[in-house]
């Protein structure tokens, strides 16, 4: 069986009055969507464009941004994440002749928080 290395990340939702917000951990990446499932696939072509970017330009010295402190307690006092496997195509490099490495599966956990109660 071929070895499929993948990059892993950290994702919170939560509702901040009328809008959902998603916030990658990993990269401090953010977007807001009045619909939670536009919400979740915004966050993730967010995400999958600056890893893309990141790899296709020999660029991985800043793809890591942490999110703050507050946002990392947020997402561990998470009851429940669901893990979702995304498939991993790179844009950028479909014109070029050399290929770099860039993981074939983004593993994104992401965690409903509690605040999205709010109203």
């Amino acid at each position: 069986m071929k070895n499929q290395n993948s990059m892993t990340i950290n994702i919170l939702v939560k509702k901040e009055l009328d809008i959902w917000v998603g916030h990658c951990l990993e990269l401090d990446i953010v977007a807001t969507n009045p619909n939670r499932a536009k919400l979740q696939k915004d966050i993730i072509d967010l995400v999958v464009a600056q890893v893309d970017y990141a790899f296709s330009n020999n660029n991985l010295d800043c793809l890591y941004h942490p999110a703050p402190k507050e946002v990392w307690e947020e997402f561990y006092s998470c009851k429940e994440a669901i893990e979702k496997k995304i498939a991993f195509k790179s844009q950028s490099q479909k014109n070029r002749t050399l290929k770099t490495f860039v993981p074939p599966w983004i593993i994104a956990k992401t965690c409903l928080s509690e605040s999205a109660c709010v109203v």
